[in-house]
């Protein structure tokens, strides 16, 4: 039996937070510890009637990414991630983390590095966000790493 809790969160942030009506393109990003949460609020999209993508971070994917990436991987910009902060109307994230500090052994050049390569996506986000194009929402999900951060 599904969490009413959840359930209750998810219809909060679907019609009141992001206001979903038919037609709208809304991104749900999440971790896997927050994928209740994100389920709940994926039906509820789709029962306004929003057309819903799912991006699903994995465990110690980022730390992995600026570990190991190359300079041109430090410097790409997802082509899909750029759509959709382009052309979305909404956006979900719901922060869910397993370690809070998973950057901190991180070369710091490094992650500057791949922030830098987004800065024209940041800036399409903000913009659109300041006219009113792009209607976005972040929540916490309670994990045992948030808690040991409070």
């Amino acid at each position: 039996m599904p969490d009413q809790r959840l359930e209750k969160l998810a219809q909060i942030l679907i019609h009141y937070s992001l206001e979903i009506k038919p037609g709208d393109q809304l991104e749900i990003r999440t971790t896997p510890l927050g994928q209740d949460l994100a389920l709940m609020a994926y039906k509820e999209a789709i029962k306004a009637g929003g057309y819903v993508t799912n991006n699903l971070s994995l465990q110690g994917g980022e730390e992995l990414f600026h570990k190991y990436a190359s300079d041109d991987q430090l410097d790409y910009v997802s082509p899909v991630r750029k759509l959709i902060t382009e052309t979305f109307d909404a956006m979900l994230v719901i922060g869910a983390e397993y370690n809070t500090r998973s950057l901190s052994a991180i070369d710091p050049l490094r992650l500057s590095r791949s922030r830098k390569a987004t800065t024209e996506l940041t800036k399409i986000f903000l913009d659109r966000s300041a006219n009113l194009e792009l209607r976005w929402c972040y929540t916490e999900f309670p994990t045992y790493a948030s808690a040991q951060e409070a």
